[in-house]
Formats: structure tokens, C-alpha cells, sequence
């Protein structure tokens, strides 16, 4: 084993997939001439993300040298942390999604995607910059591959990610923590050869295409050139906008509706022209409408995530979340995710909104706050959720999320 290792984490879902977390397949080849690769499993239990007692027996194979870590999510982080004070000869170089930048009030090194609290381990740095940019070597100059984890049984269902960019071309919403900074280390693929076509795994491929909102251009650059077939499918965000499904639109009649199996997420938030005028979502309730209407047609899933939360609804907002759910043809959303409004740190709504008492940390890392609302805002909420509830059941929509919202915030 060589005294230089790049870390990744992968995990089994509760819907029985690997989230397989592969931030080193850009530069696979470059990484294994310099070290080891090594996977090592996650905590497996979201509900269990954020209890310091859940890390801390991950041993590693050296005692001396250099750890680069791919984090995606705070626990990798969190886990990176515990390492670095279990082992101080080894210096441990974290970046990735959760990483992200610099950025702050100068007191020390903090994240769009938390705050650190206090003094981090001299032998832990954290950094936006890319694998490519730490060793030299032009970004997206290498060769894209991916090795399962020995531990992932043959047949499995896998989710991994093909990086097209660590942007969001739209920046403007405001519960967004990506979107409210400009990367330093801005990173757009250029070429798309789209390398997991020639993974060998004996399963079924899950494949995310990786940016914070598909453009036009990715939609007719990248999808007539999807591999197809029975074992893998598709999922990327996609802004329910005009210039989108125009190029949607093109696209399907290019192919002639020989689309590869894709789920297709959209940002709904909360479905009336008034509320996305105020989350500056750029959008229309009829253009909304019609971008789920052609999705449906074409044949592509669609994930809808619509928060609740907000500290200013008014009747109107309810009439219109109301006549948004009944204008949908019923099966144009297959599932729709329930989620109450967090607030990350350096975001509008974190400056905006106050938050209950259990602001979520992981040992140094602030991550924000899930927020409270008044009686009244709760009444409307409530209501809301209600509306979502049994127009879901009438639309055979799959509603995620109603009984965690339920049981914490409502």
C-alpha cells in the first residue's frame, strides 16, 4: 500500500442502490499513478448523518503520508476530521461538492456549505480546487473511469456521477448555498465522451449528469449521444423554462423519441407566480405546465421537489398551488419529495428567516438551520401540504416526504 491514498466513500440507499461517490474518475489514471485508490462505506442511516457517535471506527492503511478525500456530503467531511485527529502523520487534503470554496468573514476557512466553528487539525486542509489543479495538469485532461467496490455484489443497482461542469448557470435562487458564490475553481467540461459506456459491471447503471441545472446546449450536445439500454438510466436538474424544453423539444424529434431512461428533477419550490417571482425562479406557471406536459408525452420521469417553510404565504399562494396540482395530467409528475426549508449559512433566507433550536452541526461544521414560521405561516403551511397530499393520491403522483414534514415541522 502505497503512503498516498485518494479516498472515496460509497453506501447502500434505503431504496437498495450504491450511491457510489466518485469524485476521482476525471483524473482515474493520473490518481493511480501517483497512489491508491480506496473506497470505504459511509454511514449507511441518513437519520444518523449528524451523531458524532456514528464515526470514528474507520481505520486507514498508513499511519504516515498523504490522504486526499472526496467529499460529497458534510459526513464525509465530518469523517475526514475525525481521521485527522486520529492520525497526525498523515497530512488529509479534502475537497469535493461538500468542500466547495473559500468564503466568509475572513475568520478562518468556511464553506458555501457550512461555517467552521473553532480550530480545525493542522494536518487537515480543506480546498475547492480539483485534483487537476492541486497536482498541475489541465482540467478534464484525462480519461474518465470508474471500479465498482469489491463490496458491491454483482447485479446491483449503482449511482454515479459524470461531471459536466460545478456550476449552475442560473445563480438567483435564494435557498441555494452553490448558487449564491462564484467558484474560484470553475470547472466545464468541454468534450463529452461520455466514458461509462464502457464500464464493466454486471448491473444496472444509474448515471447522474452533474451540474447544478442541465443547459440548452447540454440538452442538445449531450442527450442524442447517451448510450442506451436496458441497464442504465439517467437523472440530471433541469430549469422548467422555456429555452429548456425548446431544446428538449428538438431533441426528441432528433431522435424520434428513442430517448434513454431518464428522470428528469425540477426545482417546483412552491407553485404560484407570486412565490417564484419572490425565489426569482424566472418562470411561469403555464411554462411550468407545459415543460411537465412534454415530459410526460416524451416518455421521461419526472422528480418535481416542491419546500415548505416559507414565512409568507398568503391565500392566493394556496389557489395557486391548488390549480397548479389539478392542471396536471395525471401520471406528468411520477414523484414529487416533500421537503422543509433549510437555511445554509451565507444564503438570503439564513439571513432572513430565524431557525429552530436544533441548528444542525457535525463536530465543527455549522450547516445551517431548518426554520421555524409563525402560528399563522404554520396554519398555511399545513394547509399547503394538505393540498399536496390529496391531490397527489387523485394525480397517482408518489408524494415523498409528507410524514417526516408531519412528524418534525408541522
Amino acid at each position: 500500500m502505497s503512503d498516498t491514498l485518494f479516498i472515496q466513500f460509497y453506501g447502500k440507499t434505503n431504496s437498495g442502490w450504491y450511491d457510489l461517490c466518485n469524485g476521482y474518475s476525471d483524473t482515474w489514471d493520473f490518481c493511480k499513478s501517483k497512489g491508491d485508490f480506496l473506497w470505504l462505506p459511509h454511514v449507511q442511516d441518513a437519520d444518523k448523518w449528524y451523531d458524532p457517535d456514528a464515526y470514528g471506527d474507520q481505520p486507514l492503511p498508513i499511519n504516515r503520508g498523504t490522504a486526499y478525500v472526496s467529499a460529497s456530503y458534510v459526513n464525509h467531511l465530518y469523517q475526514a476530521y475525525i481521521w485527522a485527529t486520529q492520525y497526525p502523520g498523515v497530512e488529509f487534503i479534502v475537497g469535493g461538492p461538500v468542500a466547495s470554496e473559500r468564503c466568509g468573514d475572513g475568520n478562518g476557512w468556511n464553506s458555501v456549505h457550512f461555517k467552521v466553528e473553532g480550530n480545525l487539525p493542522p494536518n487537515l486542509t480543506l480546498t475547492g480546487a480539483s485534483v487537476e489543479s492541486l497536482f498541475g495538469v489541465p482540467e478534464f485532461s484525462g480519461t474518465w473511469k470508474l471500479e465498482i467496490p469489491e463490496n458491491v455484489p454483482d447485479g446491483s443497482r449503482v449511482y454515479f456521477s459524470y461531471t459536466l461542469e460545478n456550476l449552475c448557470y442560473w445563480k438567483k435562487c435564494p435557498f441555494c448555498s452553490i448558487a449564491q458564490h462564484t467558484l474560484d475553481h470553475a470547472r466545464k467540461r468541454e468534450e463529452f465522451g461520455l466514458e461509462f459506456k464502457n464500464l464493466q459491471f454486471n448491473g444496472h447503471k444509474i448515471v447522474r449528469l452533474n451540474t447544478g441545472s442541465i443547459t440548452p446546449e447540454h440538452i442538445r450536445r449531450i442527450l442524442p449521444n447517451l448510450p442506451k439500454g436496458d441497464d442504465i438510466e439517467y437523472r440530471y436538474f433541469m430549469r422548467a423554462a422555456k429555452a429548456e424544453t425548446r431544446a428538449l423539444r428538438e431533441v426528441v424529434k432528433q431522435m424520434n423519441g428513442d430517448l434513454p431512461a431518464s428522470t428528469l428533477g425540477f426545482g417546483i419550490e412552491f407553485p404560484s407566480d407570486r412565490m417564484w417571482k419572490y425565489l426569482n425562479k424566472g418562470t411561469r406557471m403555464d411554462e411550468v405546465i407545459e415543460t411537465l406536459d412534454f415530459c410526460r408525452e416524451a416518455g421521461f420521469k419526472v422528480n418535481a421537489n416542491v419546500i415548505l417553510g416559507w414565512n409568507n404565504l398568503i391565500d392566493q399562494d394556496l389557489k395557486d398551488l391548488e390549480t397548479f396540482m389539478d392542471s396536471l395530467a395525471e401520471n406528468a409528475v411520477t414523484s414529487l419529495q416533500l421537503r422543509w426549508l433549510f437555511a445554509h449559512p451565507y444564503t438570503k433566507i439564513y439571513e432572513e428567516y430565524e431557525g429552530v433550536d436544533d441548528s444542525i452541526r457535525l463536530g465543527p461544521f455549522y450547516c445551517g438551520f431548518n426554520v421555524k414560521v409563525d402560528d399563522h405561516q404554520k396554519k398555511m403551511n399545513l394547509a399547503a401540504a394538505e393540498i399536496i397530499k390529496e391531490k397527489c393520491e387523485a394525480k397517482n403522483i408518489k408524494l415523498e416526504g409528507y410524514k417526516n414534514l408531519k412528524k418534525g415541522n408541522l
